[in-house]
Order: C-alpha cells, then structure tokens, then sequence
C-alpha cells in the first residue's frame, strides 16, 4: 500500500532532526554518543524493516554491526583485537556510519521532495491553465477552502476532462490522491486573492 508522500517527508525530517542530535553529540566528544547512536540506528532499522526496505534495512545493519565489533573489542575493518583506544577506535567506525547514514537520509529526502515538486508543478499548470480558460475564477478558487471542498472538486474534473484524467493517472504513479489534495491546496492558498 502506498504511504503518503507529505508524511513520508514529515518522518524524514523528523529523523534528521535525531540525526543532527547524534551528529552534535560526535562534535561534543559526549560519552552519551554510543547509547544515542545505537538508539538511532535501531530507531531507522524497525523504521526501513516497516517500509520493507531491505536494502537501507541491511546498511543500517551492517553499520550497526559494524559497531558492536568495536565495542566487543575488534576492528571490523581486519577482525584484529583492539589492545588500546578502543573509544577512539569506535569514534573513527561512528563518523564512518554516520557519513553513510547521511548520505542516505539525503537521498531519501531528496527522492520523495522531488516528487511533490514535480506533483506541484504539473497541477500548478493544470491550475492555471483552467483560470486561463474561465473555467476556475477566483471566486471558484475561494470557495475551494477545505481539502474536503478541493476533493470533491478534483473528483468533478475527473469526469469533465479526459485530460485530466490522464494527469490524474500519472500522478497516481508517484503519490496518492490525498498527496493531491494537498498540493491542490498549497496550490489554491498561493493564487487565491486574499
């Protein structure tokens, strides 16, 4: 089943902001780095095990993983004992992860805003060109208040216009309905006169 994008999105930035807590906590040197590290990847693996992302599931893993080795007093990198500096040692392995949890946060924001973008961009111009043609006047457009009004609305359009229809369709293949409304509405709250 598909998940709305608007929340995927809300999550994504909710994890970044735990993110940059442990971010802050490894340029702090803070003692509480290991518990809140391992917090947070346990956090993103029932998170990716939920969505089933295996493949984000199995990184975080491994760079769980990864850690638990240095804390058990090996070097993942040769298997070797750790005989000195183990904390620094888990140190270099945490900014190692947490470079690779970065990098993957970013893309995952990166993928699903651009969605919406992309969403918000072609029912700006469907909009607007309905304005253009009289079909949408600003009155019209004030009436459209509420994602209950939009909906009904769009679903109108759906059996007046083929080629809307289309639209929807497309649009359907990245996001669902509700994702819809609610770009028509940031849509409408924009061009609506105030």
């Amino acid at each position: 089943m598909q998940e709305l994008i608007h929340n995927r999105v809300k999550v994504i930035h909710e994890l970044f902001t735990e993110f940059n807590q442990v971010q802050g906590l490894y340029a702090e040197k803070s003692f509480e780095l290991e518990s809140r590290i391992f917090a947070f990847l346990n956090k993103l693996t029932d998170y990716f095990k939920d969505k089933g992302d295996q493949a984000k599931e199995s990184e975080v893993l491994r760079i769980t993983n990864m850690l638990h080795t240095v804390k058990r007093g090996f070097n993942p990198a040769n298997l070797e004992k750790i005989n000195s500096s183990k904390r620094e040692l888990f140190r270099g392995f945490a900014y190692n992860g947490i470079e690779n949890l970065h990098t993957m946060l970013q893309e995952m924001h990166h993928m699903e805003t651009l969605k919406l973008e992309e969403g918000e961009e072609i029912l700006t111009n469907l909009i607007l060109n309905l304005i253009q043609q009289g079909f949408l006047t600003d009155q019209k457009l004030q009436e459209l208040d509420s994602i209950s009004k939009i909906e009904a609305f769009w679903n109108y359009l759906l059996t007046q216009n083929g080629s809307i229809t289309l639209i929807h369709k497309k649009l359907l293949m990245k996001m669902i309905s509700e994702d819809i409304y609610l770009l028509l509405e940031k849509i409408i709250s924009k061009i609506t006169p105030h």
